[in-house]
């Protein structure tokens, strides 16, 4: 196979093409390798420890945390399962929370001790969305490294959707930022039909090098959506309308017009 690919990148007239498309290639059949070893059944983690302590299994879990237990059968998170010698059967609780032994011996005002909860800190979330970890050390974040919020503010982790908040019922998409963003998400008389795509398609939730953690800082935020029309040369028009001298001199939010970015009661240009 590894043959097959040098010959495939071997017409790159470029020695260094040919190395970057071949270390690619390798990456792709190293993942494909792994991919097939994996247990369809579910995904094998590094599991959360806790020292001294051993598994118990979910069943053990249930007896105490029967509501918790029903709905997360019916998680993503349900799908990792810790496997080993001193594990029973496939234990998924636990693979997040910790081996629970020392919980279940435990007396009332101890247990909370006992084992990790994830609403107190992200760190177990850590353990395989490293990726996000890694955003939220980035300039503009929501405060989760200083430990004023956590995952599970944002994330119903034990239910079908963790992408969703767990006390909130509201069929939008940007239901998890309106707990706390009331007046940027509250109806208005004229929208911004961007908020009907949900706040992602501004704002980057786990961080961003932009403030307010937008996905860009210039008016390419905003041509995503509105196009711009060549008009002449050097002239840009957005829509029917001449935008060159004020797209030159910030930006669409910046330059003292569309500065009601989430919708506006007065304005249908989206001005207050």
């Amino acid at each position: 196979m590894f043959k097959l690919v040098r010959n495939v990148v071997s017409a790159a007239t470029c020695h260094a093409c040919a190395n970057k498309f071949t270390a690619i290639a390798v990456g792709l059949i190293v993942c494909i390798t792994l991919a097939s070893c994996v247990n369809m059944r579910g995904i094998g983690v590094v599991p959360t420890l806790i020292p001294g302590a051993t598994y118990v299994g979910n069943d053990l879990c249930a007896d105490c945390h029967e509501q918790v237990a029903k709905k997360f059968l019916r998680s993503v998170h349900a799908g990792m399962t810790v496997r080993g010698a001193d594990a029973k059967g496939e234990t998924g609780c636990e693979a997040c929370h910790g081996p629970g032994s020392k919980h279940v011996d435990a007396d009332d005002h101890e247990k909370a001790a006992t084992i990790v909860n994830p609403e107190e800190s992200a760190e177990a979330c850590y353990a395989c969305h490293f990726d996000k970890e890694s955003q939220f050390s980035l300039r503009y974040h929501h405060p989760v490294p200083e430990g004023k919020m956590t995952c599970a503010d944002c994330h119903d982790t034990h239910g079908a959707d963790p992408g969703k908040p767990a006390k909130m019922n509201i069929a939008r998409s940007d239901a998890s930022c309106a707990q706390c963003h009331k007046d940027q998400t509250r109806p208005r008389l004229f929208e911004h039909e961007a908020l009907r795509e949900g706040c992602a398609s501004c704002h980057d939730f786990h961080g961003s090098i932009d403030d307010k953690m937008l996905v860009e800082n210039d008016n390419n935020l905003c041509f995503k959506c509105h196009a711009q029309v060549q008009t002449g040369a050097g002239v840009a028009a957005v829509g029917t309308r001449n935008h060159h001298s004020n797209i030159a001199r910030a930006t669409c939010w910046g330059a003292g017009c569309h500065t009601a970015v989430h919708g506006s009661n007065v304005d249908s240009h989206l001005r207050y």
